[in-house]
């Protein structure tokens, strides 16, 4: 993927990853181009030429090996508006607009949700007039859908959060903070006080999740994407104990026990960067590594996180869901994937040419559908997927909160709580540098956590 100026953790990790060096033929779970040889040809004859090597018999650019792979896996997909997408942005970290917007002229009037956003990877092209008209046509084909109302609003504007939970017990959310390295909890009256402390040893905090049954908290800790990975590498699942008396509760957050610590997990040495987290109904917790493309579980009582599958066989994972009967779905690149965590078997789930899954953040199980928060192939928005064949399928798409809300600036995830899907909508991600400061910090606002409504007219 072309190096960003700018980090986003959706863009940046699941593109890198999954049409990386790697290679997305393998990686998306399709066939191999060669016994592909015979597919669809309009989609690569109707693209713009990959440009040459910089010198005779140099070696291809990784942006132009990247592109080569997009229009292989457009070949054997034509339809898939997702890939002409990201064959656009690629391009745009190449060199001139012109092959930007004729990709982008393919998407218009197809209404898939698909608007460029400059923190994804369109700065070099932002302000191009033939990029902003195109770009413009692809915002006026998204229906506009009622505007969710901001829950709470935090005052802070430093935290760049990713990660949030409920606990519906004492009506408490938790909130994730990248650049502080902490969690905080806001109570029902929307105080807000410091969850974690600086002896818990946190990095940068990534994905949240509630285990109520069990009554505790667990969090992703990672300084995967970050500079100083380079010389040591650390990413963990911490855990902490909700129950009273354990000075961690929503309800008496100024309280600490000092003999009180979190369970701490650190992941193996082939974790690269875990991102988010998910309960199964028996505590198994199930965790993404978008850096190594890889799942993790972490069965209750085990003290170790075990592999699912094969390392890189979800290249772009990011959120993930669990379904009652226990099949495990993961966010990729291009789309979803069904994971059977017993065998590790993966499945990329068929849709229709004009849903698009690719590019979710957030992800989480509904009655019999999926909802996500969709943050890479368009400035953001709340979708709900819904699944056919008993989950081996995907029939169709609503969008629930388009990404006209005033207060989406990059939404990243969010938690169930009744009827509403609880996001945050406004992360800054974009703002945070892999050297942990934060770029223009005085343009950045409060945290605003929006109530998006997951039923719909007809009651899905």
């Amino acid at each position: 993927m072309p190096e960003f100026r700018s980090f986003r953790f959706a863009a940046v990790l699941a593109l890198r990853g999954a049409l990386g060096a790697i290679g997305a033929v393998a990686v998306l779970g399709v066939a191999a181009p060669s016994a592909l040889a015979a597919a669809a040809a309009p989609a690569s004859a109707a693209a713009p030429p990959v440009q040459p090597a910089s010198a005779a018999g140099a070696e291809p650019t990784p942006q132009q090996r990247q592109l080569r792979r997009i229009r292989e896996l457009r070949a054997q997909r034509p339809g898939d508006g997702l890939l002409v997408y990201y064959e656009a942005l690629t391009l745009a970290a190449m060199g001139p607009a012109e092959p930007v917007v004729a990709a982008l002229r393919q998407l218009e009037g197809r209404r898939l949700g698909l608007v460029p956003a400059k923190t994804a990877g369109f700065d070099a092209v932002w302000d191009d007039p033939g990029f902003q008209a195109v770009r413009r046509r692809l915002m006026d084909d998204e229906p506009v859908t009622p505007t969710a109302p901001v829950l709470r609003r935090l005052h802070d504007p430093r935290l760049i959060p990713e990660g949030i939970a409920y606990d519906a017990r004492r009506r408490v959310h938790y909130v994730g903070s990248i650049a502080q390295r902490k969690i905080v909890a806001v109570d029902a009256r929307g105080r807000v006080r410091d969850f974690s402390r600086a002896s818990d040893r946190l990095e940068a905090v990534l994905g949240l999740a509630i285990d109520a049954p069990r009554d505790r908290l667990c969090a992703v800790s990672t300084n995967g994407f970050e500079a100083a990975a380079v010389q040591q590498r650390r990413n963990a699942v911490v855990c902490w104990s909700l129950r009273a008396g354990t000075g961690r509760t929503g309800e008496r957050l100024t309280a600490r026990n000092p003999e009180r610590n979190p369970e701490r997990i650190e992941a193996p040495p082939d974790a690269l960067q875990l991102n988010d987290l998910a309960f199964a109904r028996d505590g198994t917790l199930y965790v993404t590594d978008s850096a190594a493309g890889s799942l993790w579980m972490l069965p209750p009582g085990a003290r170790h996180l075990l592999p699912v599958g094969a390392a890189g066989s979800l290249r772009g994972a990011n959120g993930v869901a669990v379904a009652p009967d226990g099949i495990v779905y993961v966010t990729l690149s291009t789309g979803i994937a069904r994971v059977q965590p017993h065998t590790g078997q993966v499945m990329r789930l068929p849709q229709p040419d004009d849903v698009v899954t690719g590019g979710i953040d957030g992800l989480y199980w509904h009655d019999g559908d999926l909802l996500g928060v969709q943050n890479v192939s368009n400035p953001g928005r709340v979708v709900r997927i819904l699944l056919a064949d008993d989950g081996q399928r995907i029939r169709g798409l609503t969008v629930l909160q388009s990404h006209h809300h005033p207060a989406f600036v990059e939404p990243t995830t969010g938690v169930l709580v009744g009827d509403a899907l609880h996001v945050i909508a406004n992360s800054h991600v974009a703002a945070y540098q892999p050297d942990g400061t934060i770029r223009e910090p005085h343009a950045l606002q409060g945290t605003a956590i929006v109530a998006v409504p997951v039923r719909t007219a007809s009651g899905g």
